[in-house]
């Protein structure tokens, strides 16, 4: 019996992980309360949980980037990245998307590596892009920094949001396409 009310319990605490529903951190909220979320999932590589992920618009949809609507993609991350490796891991991506010209992606991870820092399991990274006007990055208490290039945002969302996306299934997930 014992076993039995493990596998119970087991298979509730799944369910109840599987059904929350992804939160913005404070900062966020009280900057742009507005905001509805669109579709979450988590990364995980190699079977690890790497974060959980959730895309927010003011709409609960996101039809791309349109002038004046935010876009936010929080990450509550589930393993520990030195601010190194996610730099090296932006870099990657942007790669592999040919985004962007080498002269802007040098500039601008030089602008990440002033904002970021380490992250550890538990830890959230909130990038807010309001079209043709900046990039802000929000952990779960405070504004981190800002990037005021117009086409950096797109550029940094677009490792999760272009169609040609390295975490594909990711992508399906925040876009809502799939449950």
């Amino acid at each position: 019996m014992p076993a039995r009310l493990a596998w119970v319990g087991g298979l509730w605490l799944a369910a109840g992980v599987a059904l929350a529903r992804p939160v913005l951190p404070d900062p966020v909220v009280e900057h742009l309360p507005q905001l509805q979320p669109v579709g979450s999932g988590e990364l995980r590589w190699l079977g690890r949980p790497i974060y959980d992920a959730s895309l927010w618009t003011t709409e609960g949809r996101f039809q791309g980037f349109r002038a004046g609507e935010p876009v936010a993609l929080s990450l509550w991350y589930q393993r520990s990245f030195s601010e190194r490796e996610l730099l090296r891991i932006v870099d990657f991506a942007w790669s592999r998307l040919d985004l962007p010209a080498d002269a802007p992606r040098q500039r601008w991870l030089a602008e990440l590596a002033r904002i970021w820092s380490d992250v550890e399991p538990g830890h959230n990274l909130t990038t807010v892009v309001v079209p043709g006007i900046e990039t802000r990055f929000y952990d779960r208490e405070r504004l981190l920094g800002r990037i005021a290039e117009p086409a950096f945002g797109p550029a940094f969302l677009s490792i999760w949001l272009d169609a040609r996306s390295p975490v594909r299934d990711l992508r399906a997930q925040l876009l809502g396409a799939v449950e």
